[in-house]
C-alpha cells in the first residue's frame, strides 16, 4: 500500500493558504452582497413606508368618518362587498 503523508511544515503553509482564500473569498462577497443588500433594503424600506402611510390613513380616515359623521367605514365596507 502507498501510503503518503506530506512533511509536517507543508501542512502549515497548507492551511495557511486555504486561511488567507478564506478571507479573501469572505472580503470579496461581503463587497458584492452589500451592494446587493443595500439596493434590497432601500426597495423594502420604500414598499413598507408606502404600506403604513396608507394603512394610518385608513384609520386616521375611519376614526374622523366614525366621529364626525358616524360612518362605519368598515361596516360600510362590507356592505358594497356583499352587494
Amino acid at each position: 500500500m502507498n501510503t503518503y503523508r506530506p512533511a509536517q511544515s507543508s501542512n502549515y503553509w497548507m492551511v495557511a493558504l486555504k486561511l488567507v482564500i478564506l478571507i479573501l473569498g469572505l472580503y470579496v462577497s461581503a463587497l458584492v452582497l452589500s451592494k446587493v443588500f443595500s439596493l434590497v433594503f432601500a426597495v423594502t424600506f420604500f414598499v413598507v413606508r408606502i404600506l403604513v402611510f396608507i394603512a394610518v390613513s385608513f384609520v386616521v380616515l375611519h376614526i374622523f368618518l366614525k366621529l364626525l359623521f358616524r360612518v362605519d367605514l368598515i361596516q360600510s365596507g362590507k356592505r358594497f362587498i356583499q352587494r
